[in-house]
């Protein structure tokens, strides 16, 4: 006997809406940060906390820094996490050795830092996959400053960080920035005379739709530099005469004090 329309069961399709697929975690709605990294580093910013999702530098992927010249940026930017880190730092091919002094004053363990150089692209690469992968290397710093890396090789790197529990941040020229690569956050700094400026036009889990504002966190006193003897008749001095004020030339801005391999 054929079942009659009484006889078949009915399906409640009232429990299959589009609302309830949309908040599924491996549906990508293309502004949904559901599927940003979970576990994250505190910038130690509350700019930078603002932007990040989850409020920080994502860890177990990889970050990149695309900076307008190796000027040291870099120290200003991730201080707050090597002090707060207490596992080792690894620093891949450092453009200059860091000035231990100054990392002992922002209160870096020295014996927690370990510099690692390689001469071609090959170690290079290596070293990048075998340090992510290493579970006592909480930080990762790496600096691409000579060697070219394809969208694969770039790949290869994120993979090796995937596999990590830290922070990796790779350094790049400013002109990677026109280059695709498949790292989570990408981001462009620049010192300027009155400020560091970040802005973020990568990040995984949030459609860039326009160009963000830059974020612009003001320079440590200790960075605005002294001028030398010579320029000292341009600066300007405490006026106790009620004339005004000579207008000086805008300071040199200095970095920490790195030295020369």
């Amino acid at each position: 006997m054929n079942p009659t329309s009484a006889d078949t069961p009915s399906i409640d399709t009232s429990d299959i809406r589009l609302e309830q697929l949309l908040t599924r975690t491996d549906i990508w709605r293309g502004n949904s940060r559901a599927l940003a990294p979970q576990m994250t580093v505190d910038s130690g910013y509350a700019e930078v906390n603002a932007v990040l999702l989850n409020g920080g530098w994502p860890t177990r992927s990889l970050v990149e820094v695309c900076q307008r010249g190796f000027h040291q940026q870099e120290w200003l930017l991730f201080s707050p996490a090597l002090k707060a880190a207490t596992g080792y730092i690894v620093l891949l091919n450092p453009p200059a050795i860091p000035f231990c002094q100054t990392l002992i004053q922002i209160g870096i363990d020295l014996e927690r830092i370990i510099i690692v150089q390689t001469a071609n692209k090959a170690d290079f690469l290596a070293s990048f996959v075998e340090l992510a992968r290493t579970e006592s290397c909480e930080v990762l710093l790496v600096w691409q400053q000579h060697q070219a890396l394809s969208y694969t090789e770039l790949r290869k790197c994120l993979l090796a960080t995937n596999e990590s529990a830290g922070l990796c941040v790779m350094f790049r020229p400013e002109s990677a920035q026109q280059q695709s690569s498949p790292a989570a956050l990408r981001l462009l700094t620049e010192i300027t005379a009155t400020n560091f400026q970040i802005r973020v036009f990568k990040q995984k889990g949030v459609l860039q739709q326009r160009q963000s504002q830059p974020i612009a966190l003001p320079l440590p006193t200790a960075w605005k530099g002294v001028l030398p003897y010579h320029l000292l008749d341009h600066v300007t001095l405490p006026n106790h005469s009620g004339t005004s004020p000579t207008k000086r030339k805008p300071a040199i801005i200095l970095g920490m004090k790195s030295g020369k391999k």
